[in-house]
This record gives structure tokens, C-alpha cells and sequence, in this order.
């Protein structure tokens, strides 16, 4: 499968390009999947349609063939003491990171969070330290999980690195944030402008439950109605899905697992989708700031198409 880079928000127009050198280039990563999921190659700029802020722009596809860049991937994971029973899965597939996702050249780091945000392993390029780091993961006694907190400390992390990254945020846990001081709007502004890509593989609390061995479970920390009272929170709190907006509006995608064999079938999928994507480029246009973004195929049939859905126009130097 094509090897496609992955770099999305506003960035001075590489020599590669056919665009002229001064003029800031929009890139769009684009994943293209068939009717049973499966990933479509062999597709060309003249199959698709972009529009920037709902006009029509003419585009550039790159390849692997001109682009190679390495991975960083910040996987996120939660930690409060409704994730117990998922980190017994969660913690066996630290070791698939590296060989499926980041590969020799890149490099990967680990935030637990709960009710504060913690660097469980800096980036490395070691993947035997990203799977002890995730080994080593455990619950701590507490309802919250401030996941925008986590992502806009991701956002720090790949701020301090390399340029020509591609950034992937990989979040595992529930689907909606509990108690993040930081807004979800600012999370996604930031996300846009520092190129980063989010993938969430997300789960019930009640099912992985009912996945895991009776013997292997954790017991209750206040009380057999410990779960029941976290679902109710759950859903007093969470009008807003945030793991799924979150990847829809970055161009990756929220994933659902119960079970150690589809936690790994995710990391495999998210894996084989980055090696996979289409570059599309195009000159940024407009006044300064958000701009929205929409990809089609001109002739979809049963295909379906998963890009970013804006992106932040900078300044002129």
C-alpha cells in the first residue's frame, strides 16, 4: 500500500510542488475505502473534489514516491478506576505500536489521564519502552477523565518536535470527556494548526465488563453500584460525543472495541491507514484564519472518503 504523507495544516509550498514558491499550500491527507472497508489505491488528483470555504479549487496528489516523512504518534489512554477492567486489554498492545504504526524512523510517547494528566513515556523510538510504558499503566481511584486536558498536552509534546512529522493522536478510553478545563473548540483549533491527526478507539464501561474474566475483574472501589452511578454520570455529562468529533473533524476516525482482539485489530487498522492515505494539495486562499474543508470523489459509487474538515489560513509574512 502507498505510503502517503501526512501533513494538513498551512505550510510554506515545498520545492516539489508545482505551486509557486511564495504562496502557502493547504495539505490534505485523504482516506478512501470501499464498500466492505477496505482501502481504495490507485486513485489520481482528477478523481477528486475540494472545496475551500465552498469554492471549487483545483488539486495536487503526492505519493510516496516524492514524500517520505516519519511517524509521531501520541497515544492517550484513560486511567480512572472505570477503565480498570479495559486496561487489562489496553496494556497488551503497547508492543504493536512501533512495528505497525510509527515504524524504526518514528517515534511514539504515552499519557495516562484520569483527573490529571500524566507523561507515562516521553517519545521514543525504542518499542520496547512504549510497551513497558503501557504495560506498566494502572487505575487510579477517581471518577474523572480530563481527555481535552490530555489532548492539548499532547499538543505541547509535538510542539517541541520535528516539523516534517507526521502527528497522530491516538486516544483509548470512553468517548466523552469528564471534567477538562480546557474547551473543545480551542482543542480542535489547536489540532488544525499543528497538523495533528486523531484516531479514537474508544469503549463501554458496562461491556468490556462482560468481555473480561470474572476472576480477571476489578472489584468496586466505593460499592456494587460503582458502575451504574459512572453511567449515570456519563450521560448527565456528555452532550457532546468527544472522541468522535474530535477525529471527524481532524480526517481519522473513532473506532468502538470490546475485546483484546478488536483493541488489536484497531491499532492494526490505524496502522494501515496512514501508510495508505492520499496527499492532496492546494494553494491556501482567502482572508487569514478557519476555512473550511470538503473532499468528495467526483464519482463515489460505494466508496467513502475521510478528510479534514478545515484548516487555519496564516497571516502573510
Amino acid at each position: 500500500m502507498r505510503y502517503f504523507y501526512f501533513c494538513i495544516a498551512v505550510a510554506v509550498c515545498a520545492q516539489e510542488t508545482t505551486f509557486r514558491a511564495t504562496v502557502p499550500v493547504v495539505q490534505v491527507p485523504v482516506t478512501v475505502t470501499d464498500g466492505r472497508g477496505k482501502l481504495v489505491d490507485g486513485l489520481t488528483a482528477a478523481d477528486f473534489a475540494l472545496t475551500d470555504n465552498g469554492k471549487a479549487v483545483q488539486v495536487q496528489l503526492d505519493t510516496s514516491d516524492t514524500i517520505d516523512a516519519p511517524v509521531a504518534l501520541v497515544a492517550v489512554v484513560q486511567t480512572n478506576d472505570l477503565s480498570a477492567a479495559a486496561l487489562l486489554k489496553i496494556r497488551k498492545i503497547g508492543a504493536m505500536i512501533q512495528p505497525l504504526i510509527t515504524g524504526e524512523r518514528g517515534a511514539a510517547a504515552l499519557l495516562a489521564v484520569d483527573e490529571q494528566v500524566a507523561v507515562a513515556q516521553e517519545f521514543t523510538r525504542d518499542g520496547g519502552e512504549i510497551g513497558r510504558a503501557f504495560n506498566q499503566l494502572a487505575p487510579r481511584r477517581t471518577r474523572r477523565t480530563v481527555m481535552l486536558d490530555a489532548v492539548a498536552r499532547a499538543a505541547e509534546m509535538f510542539r517541541a518536535r520535528p516539523g516534517n512529522e507526521r502527528r497522530v493522536l491516538l486516544l483509548i478510553g470512553e468517548a466523552k470527556d469528564r471534567g477538562s478545563e480546557t474547551a473543545l473548540e480551542a482543542v480542535l483549533e489547536e489540532l488544525q494548526r499543528m497538523n495533528i491527526q486523531v484516531y479514537a478507539a474508544s469503549y463501554s464501561v458496562t461491556r468490556t465488563q462482560w468481555t473480561t474474566r470474572a476472576a480477571d475483574r476489578p472489584r468496586p472501589t466505593g460499592g456494587e453500584n460503582d458502575i451504574v452511578a459512572g453511567l449515570s454520570e456519563l450521560v448527565r455529562l456528555g452532550k457532546v460525543n468527544t472522541a468522535e468529533a474530535l477525529a471527524t473533524h481532524t480526517g481519522g476516525k473513532k473506532i468502538g472495541f470490546a475485546t483484546l482482539h478488536s483493541l488489536e485489530e484497531i491499532v492494526s487498522r490505524v496502522g494501515e491507514e496512514l501508510h495508505g492515505q492520499y496527499l492532496l494539495s492546494f494553494p491556501a486562499t482567502g482572508p487569514e484564519g478557519f476555512h473550511a474543508v470538503s473532499v468528495r470523489l467526483k464519482e463515489p459509487g460505494k466508496r467513502a472518503v475521510a478528510a479534514r474538515q478545515a484548516y487555519w489560513s496564516l497571516a502573510a509574512p
